[in-house]
C-alpha cells in the first residue's frame, strides 16, 4: 500500500463527515520519551509567536543524545561554520559534525580547528574533490542519535524561529515518516514553505510546489528544498547516491525514500535561514532523469526539459521483451513512428495506398499513436498494388536501411528499431462515399498524418470485439489480469502501475492538466471538401449532397 493512501483515506472521511477532525486542544499522544510535550494557550502572547509551548517532563533524555547536526560546508567561505555553530550552539546543547573538503570557495572555508569551536564538534575532513554525498553517507555511519539535522546550506540559526524538538516530535508521531523539514529563509529574505508534490510515470517527472495533505500543521510532502531531520536508521538503510551532489543529491534521495515507503513532512513554521533556494540547470536535471530513465522533466521553478533516449542512457533494443511488463520509452516509440514513415514515404514516392490496422489502428483510436505496450507497427495495403510493392517498395525501403522478409500471407520490413508488417485486402476504400474516395480518413498518429479505414473506430471494435477500448499486455504476453507483474516492482514505467482503462494517464503530462496549456497546442487543419462537394455547393444546396448543408451549419 502507498504510504499517502492512509491520508487521501482520512481527506476523503473528512468530506464525508465534517465531525472528523482533530481537535488541536488535546493532549498529544504520548511519545517515545525524546522531547516534551507541546501545548497551545491561546492569546498567550499577542505578537503570535509563543502560543504553542513546550510543556515541562521528567522523562525526556538531554538532546544532545536525541539530534546530532551534521553541516556539510563544501563551497562555504571563511567564517561562515563558525558563525552558524555558534547560533546553534547557542540555543542546544547537542553534537555537530563539521564536513570540509581541502581548500573551498571564499577565502578557504574550511572550519577552524577542532579545539576552537567548543566541547562537542568534530571536524572530519575530506579532499576537495569528495562529493558530498559520499562524505554524508559516511559521516552518518558514524552518528549514535536516532535523529540527525543535515545541511549543506545554512547561514544562521535562530532557535526562536526553528524549533528542532518540534521536527523530532512530529517524527515520533508520525511512525512511517522519515524526515521532517520546515520553511526556509534564503539571504534576500525570500520565504518558502519548502514543500514539493512530484509525479513520475511513463518516463516523465514533474515538480510542483504545494500539498495537499497535513497533519500536526506539517505538509505532507513528496521532496523537501530546505534542511531536514532524518531518523538517522532511514539514513543508513536509503544512502545518498554518491555520484550525484548537491539539489541533485537530494532530488534523487527523495525519489528513493517514498519508493522504501516513507513518508516526508515540512513543518512550515520550523524556518531556517540559508543561503538561496536550491535551484538546478540542464545539466542537473540530467543527472537525475538519467538515473531514473525519464525524458521529460517539468521543475518546479522552471520550464520543461527534454532528454534525449542517449542522454539518458535509454536503448531501444529488445523492445518486444521490454512490453511484457513496461511502458516503452517516448524516444523507442519516436524511432518506431520514424521507421513506420519509411513505409509512408515509400507508398508516397510511388503513388500506392498504405493504412494502419491491428494493433497500430487500435493505438490510433486508444492513445493518437502507437500503444506504448506494441512492439511492431501493423499497415495493409491494396492488394491489386502488391505486385508494385514487391517489385519497387521493397527497394526503396532497403535504401532507407530496411530489409524484406517474406512471411506467410504478408511480408515484413525490418528495419534498426522496429519491423513492420503489410498484409493486403481488396477494395479497402469502398465504404466511403464515392464522393470522398479520393480523400482518405486520416488521423494524427504520433505527430504525423496517417490514413486509417474510412471509421478507424469501427473497424477497430469489429476487429478485437467487446471491451476493445479497455487495456491488456500484448497477446504474445497474455496471463490473467491486464498486465503482468512487473519485473522491477516501483518503476515508474510499469504497466501494473496504469489503469486497464482510459488513455489520460498514458499521456504527455502538459495534455492531463485540464485548463492549463503549458504546450501550445495548434490549430485544426481547415476541413476539405472535394470538388464534386465544392459543384454542388455553386449549384444550389437543393441539388448537392448533404455535406454541403453540414458544412454550412
Amino acid at each position: 500500500m502507498a504510504p499517502s493512501l492512509p491520508q487521501e483515506l482520512r481527506a476523503i472521511a473528512l468530506e464525508l463527515d465534517p465531525q472528523i477532525t482533530t481537535d488541536v486542544t488535546a493532549k498529544p499522544p504520548p511519545l517515545n520519551g525524546s522531547v516534551c510535550p507541546e501545548e497551545y494557550h491561546k492569546g498567550v502572547d499577542t505578537t503570535w509567536y509563543r502560543n504553542f509551548v513546550q510543556a515541562p517532563c521528567d522523562d525526556a533524555p538531554p538532546f544532545r543524545e536525541v539530534v546530532t547536526v551534521l553541516l556539510s560546508t563544501k563551497g562555504w567561505a571563511k567564517g561562515r561554520v563558525a558563525t552558524v555553530l555558534y547560533n546553534i550552539r547557542k540555543y542546544y546543547d547537542v553534537n555537530v559534525v563539521v564536513l570540509t573538503y581541502g581548500a573551498t570557495s571564499g577565502g578557504g572555508g574550511a572550519a577552524p580547528p577542532p579545539a576552537t569551536l567548543g566541547v562537542g564538534v568534530s571536524v572530519q575532513a575530506s579532499s576537495a574533490d569528495t562529493l558530498a554525498s559520499a562524505a554524508i553517507n559516511k559521516a552518518v555511519a558514524k552518528v549514535k542519535t536516532p535523529f540527525v539535522l543535515v545541511s549543506d546550506s545554512l547561514t544562521h540559526f535562530s532557535g526562536d524561529l526553528c524549533s528542532l524538538e518540534r521536527l523530532v516530535r512530529v517524527l515520533e508521531q508520525e511512525s512511517e515518516a522519515a524526515a521532517a523539514g520546515g520553511s526556509y529563509r534564503t539571504l534576500d529574505g525570500t520565504w518558502r514553505h519548502g514543500c514539493l508534490q512530484r509525479r513520475m510515470e511513463n518516463y516523465q517527472l514533474a515538480y510542483v510546489s504545494g500539498y495537499e495533505h497535513s497533519r500536526h500543521d506539517c505538509m505532507f510532502c513528496d521532496d523537501i528544498l530546505g534542511p531536514l531531520v532524518a531518523r538517522t536508521a532511514v539514513l543508513r538503510n536509503v544512502t545518498l547516491r554518491e555520484s550525484l551532489e548537491g539539489p541533485a543529491m537530494m532530488r534523487d534521495w527523495f525519489v528513493n525514500l517514498r519508493l522504501a515507503g516513507n513518508l516526508t513532512l515540512a513543518c512550515p513554521d520550523v524556518m531556517f535561514f540559508v543561503d538561496a533556494a536550491p535551484t538546478m540547470g540542464r545539466r542537473a536535471w540530467l543527472e537525475v532523469a538519467s538515473r531514473w530513465a525519464v525524458q521529460s522533466v517539468w521543475p518546479h521553478d522552471g520550464d520543461k526539459l527534454e532528454f534525449s533516449c542517449g542522454e539518458v542512457k535509454i536503448k531501444c533494443v529488445d523492445i518486444m521483451t521490454l512490453v511484457s511488463s513496461f511502458l516503452v520509452p517516448p524516444c523507442c516509440r519516436q524511432a518506431m513512428r520514424h521507421e513506420l514513415g519509411f513505409v509512408q514515404e515509400c507508398a508516397e514516392k510511388l503513388g500506392l495506398y498504405v493504412e494502419l490496422q491491428s494493433g497500430s489502428l487500435l493505438g490510433a483510436v486508444k492513445t493518437d499513436g502507437i500503444l506504448p505496450w506494441d512492439f511492431d507497427m501493423d499497415v495493409i495495403t491494396d492488394c491489386k498494388e502488391h505486385k508494385v510493392w514487391i517489385k519497387n517498395g521493397t527497394k526503396c525501403l532497403s535504401r532507407k536501411g530496411c530489409r524484406y522478409i517474406q512471411k506467410h500471407g504478408y511480408w515484413m520490413t525490418r528495419c534498426k528499431v522496429s519491423f513492420v508488417d503489410i498484409w493486403c485486402r481488396p477494395n479497402i476504400r469502398k465504404y466511403l462515399p464515392q464522393e470522398y474516395r479520393g480523400v482518405p480518413t486520416r488521423v494524427n498518429y504520433n505527430g504525423r498524418m496517417v490514413n486509417v479505414p474510412p471509421n478507424p473506430a469501427l473497424v477497430a471494435r469489429n476487429h478485437y470485439g467487446p471491451n476493445y477500448l479497455r487495456h491488456e499486455v500484448h497477446w504474445r504476453y497474455k496471463h490473467k489480469g491486464p498486465w503482468n507483474h512487473c519485473l522491477t516492482p516501483g518503476s515508474h514505467a510499469c504497466l501494473e502501475n496504469f489503469p486497464s482503462d482510459g488513455n489520460v494517464r498514458f499521456m504527455n503530462f502538459a495534455r492531463q492538466l485540464f485548463g492549463r496549456t503549458l504546450t501550445p497546442v495548434p490549430d485544426p487543419p481547415p476541413l476539405y471538401f472535394p470538388p464534386s462537394a465544392a459543384k454542388a455547393r455553386a449549384a444550389g444546396p437543393e441539388k448537392g449532397p448533404s455535406i454541403v448543408h453540414m458544412r454550412q451549419a
